[in-house]
């Protein structure tokens, strides 16, 4: 079940309440609108990696497991190969690890991968954004699906996102950040993102369904206004 291009909300499953996360699944499984779940290291560490399935199964929605791999070839591509077989239609690797990982994990034909290009906290700036522009360039050349761009700093996502789809133009772009980190809903996808990334303002709700469907349309507003 591979990712589409389009817009959407990435719902990040950064808690590590098996239960609630699997409850969620299933809410998100009827939910009105265009929704992809990611899962985090929090939960995976909690329940296992056997959780991909277990939520994929429950919402029947794509399932990426967000690594944040970093290591050699080999040892990236082992990771990804591991939460691929266990669910997982997408793996989250970082970027600046260089293309030799991306090609050794992309190799495996298992699923997308998605690799970071610039963080949403400010640290991301002391290192991080000087090579970024490189880092985007050199990740659009590699044949990956998707990217992960900052909805944090909007005009970031304008600028990388413009390298990115000069290069490839069927690369989607992922942008975390939205609300808590402090971006508003729209912010990433009016400057170029396909997909907004929500997670504590979404399972931290006292009706995360009905936050998951009003942030999904509050994006599409931003978009009718500005198209």
């Amino acid at each position: 079940m591979r990712l589409k291009k389009e817009k959407g909300i990435i719902v990040a499953f950064d808690m590590e309440d098996t239960e609630f996360a699997l409850e969620l699944a299933r809410d998100l499984r009827g939910a009105r609108g265009n929704f992809v779940i990611k899962v985090g290291r929090p939960l995976e560490m909690q329940a296992g990696i056997g959780i991909l399935a277990q939520i994929k199964d429950a919402s029947g929605l794509p399932i990426i497991y967000d690594g944040k791999i970093a290591d050699i070839p080999y040892i990236s591509q082992r990771i990804a190969s591991s939460a691929y077989d266990a669910g997982a239609d997408a793996v989250i690797l970082h970027g600046f690890v260089g293309s030799d990982v991306i090609k050794a994990v992309k190799a495996l034909g298992k699923g997308d991968v998605i690799a970071v290009v610039e963080m949403t906290h400010p640290g991301s700036d002391e290192f991080i954004q000087p090579a970024a522009e490189r880092i985007a360039m050199m990740l659009a050349r590699t044949g990956l699906e998707g990217v992960v761009l900052p909805a944090t700093k909007p005009e970031r996502v304008k600028n990388l996102a413009r390298i990115v789809q000069r290069e490839n133009a069927y690369i989607y772009i992922i942008a975390p950040g939205i609300k808590t980190q402090g971006a508003s809903p729209g912010d990433a996808i009016v400057n170029g993102a396909d997909y907004e990334v929500v997670g504590r303002a979404i399972y931290n709700a006292e009706e995360p369904k009905l936050a998951a469907e009003t942030i999904y349309s509050e994006v599409m507003d931003r978009l009718d206004d500005v198209e």
